[in-house]
């Protein structure tokens, strides 16, 4: 039997008060919660002893590689400093020195809250490794935006934060060398010896069109030029916003906590109306144009912002309607046959494997499932990491995270460890296999689950429990700022 090689996990969202995974306390001062990131959730604590029980099995000296699939770290909503020990809970109960759960080597693929980890390495890399092998005078390149998407001829740029934190850990790990952490931007793949399997694991955040608003917005005024073709060239024109609304503005000061008041409020769609109406009235105030009667400055301004923040409102993680809504489905075909086919053939001398499997999280809806993609024979297999945060007030049952694994051949199994169900009206399911693709991992986990479910059934009894503080908390955080 085949060892696991790769352990997947997306959208932790390590800081946020809306993560199942932050620790949450009261104040007594306040009616809502905040992030106690001293201590570990119940969650957090449940989901490490579901990692040991599934990688247990193992024969083999070699650990599994871990995978952070993007949105680890909260880096929009939360500050540094509490995502920051946050992230150290975790590798307490993950990579205690002696009792690592995975290889020393992690790879971190940012998302669009954690954007700005990208963006930090990417110059770090240009300066460190690129300029200081160039002398004065010499022609410059451009900073590049991208990663290759297979290990090869460039190594992957070290995460210098995630690098400097374990390096304080304390006791000291074996030799010295604690866990070290790769950036790698935006596909991450891994190919079998034959070259005739790859996986390829990326957040999935340019799926959905928001995040691809310079193009849209670009391909508008100038509807004559070429939009990008390859992945590198999206990233290029778009990496600005993504980094500065989803990766940095929630992390400015005073104002950054108002900013994540307004991620809140869009949860409700009254609060929505009056924010909207309360931006409008006071930039009227504020730039008033005198040829512009008063009231038709205001319909124009909420007209442009209710556009606006109801694209924010209404992006892929708020839609329940399905796995995927048409926006994202759409986008996640025009993702996987144009860029991620481009960068594929790009990096792996002009072929493309003849079974790949596509990783992506960001959407927090888990799902599996083989899509005939053109320009792959047999078609993807798509797996959907879900996430762990509680990001709306009513019971998304689509919503849930899911641990996804990859073994020595490349097979791939999803264990869906949870979704959000009507608390009141139905039990929690407990954790299982996804049966929509079988291979011997998929009847691998399912044997091992049967045979010990009570670490999955604990995780089950805290993920529901902590449910219901979370949308409580949620609506008494909007209540303190009507």
């Amino acid at each position: 039997m085949n060892d696991i090689r790769y352990v997947s996990l997306s959208d932790l969202h390590l800081g946020a008060e809306n993560s199942l995974l932050t620790r949450l306390t009261s104040v007594s001062s306040d009616a809502s919660l905040k992030a106690d990131p001293t201590a570990a959730s119940d969650v957090m604590v449940q989901l490490a002893n579901c990692l040991r029980l599934l990688i247990s099995p193992n024969r083999g000296r070699q650990k599994p590689t871990l995978i952070l699939n993007g949105d680890a770290l909260e880096l929009a909503l939360a500050d540094v400093n509490v995502a920051s020990m946050v992230f150290e809970r975790f590798m307490e109960l993950t990579m205690k020195p002696g009792d690592e759960l995975f290889d020393k080597t992690i790879y971190y693929n940012p998302g669009n809250h954690d954007h700005h980890l990208w963006e930090t390495a990417r110059e770090t890399q240009y300066i460190e490794e690129y300029l200081s092998n160039t002398k004065w005078g010499d022609k410059l390149n451009a900073p590049w935006h991208t990663t290759n998407m297979f290990l090869g001829e460039y190594d992957p740029v070290p995460c210098y934060l995630l690098d400097s934190l374990m390096d304080r850990y304390e006791p000291k790990y074996e030799n010295g060398e604690p866990p070290r952490f790769l950036v790698v931007y935006p596909n991450f793949g891994v190919r079998s010896s034959d070259g005739q399997k790859c996986v390829v694991f990326s957040h999935g955040h340019y799926i959905e069109s928001i995040y691809r608003l310079m193009t849209g917005l670009r391909s508008t005024l100038f509807p004559d030029r070429t939009e990008p073709d390859t992945i590198w060239k999206l990233e290029s024109e778009n990496f600005a916003w993504v980094d500065f609304f989803w990766s940095t503005l929630g992390r400015s000061g005073e104002f950054g906590t108002d900013v994540e008041l307004i991620y809140d409020k869009l949860q409700a769609d009254i609060q929505l109306k009056a924010l909207v109406s309360n931006l409008a009235g006071g930039i009227a105030t504020k730039f008033k144009l005198p040829w512009i009667s008063r009231s038709v400055e205001h319909l124009v301004l909420t007209s442009m912002l209710e556009f606006f923040l109801s694209k924010v409102a209404n992006r892929e993680v708020k839609r329940t309607d399905g796995a995927l809504s048409k926006d994202a489905e759409s986008g996640l075909r025009r993702f996987v046959e144009k860029f991620l086919l481009k960068q594929i053939q790009t990096d792996n001398a002009g072929s493309v494997p003849a079974e790949v499997t596509f990783i992506f999280g960001h959407t927090h809806k888990p799902f599996e499932e083989l899509l005939p993609y053109a320009g792959y024979g047999s078609g993807v297999k798509v797996f959907n990491n879900g996430g762990w945060v509680v990001d709306s007030m009513e019971p998304a049952p689509l919503k849930g995270g899911a641990i996804i694994l990859v073994d020595e051949d490349l097979n791939t199994a999803s264990v869906r460890m949870y979704n959000e169900a009507e608390i009141d009206t139905q039990p929690p399911s407990s954790p299982r296999v996804s049966e929509v693709i079988d291979n011997p991992l998929v009847r691998r986990l399912k044997s091992v689950i049967s045979a010990a479910p009570a670490p999955l059934d604990a995780l089950t009894m805290a993920v529901f429990a902590e449910i219901p503080r979370q949308r409580e908390n949620l609506a008494a955080k909007i209540r303190e700022h009507c």
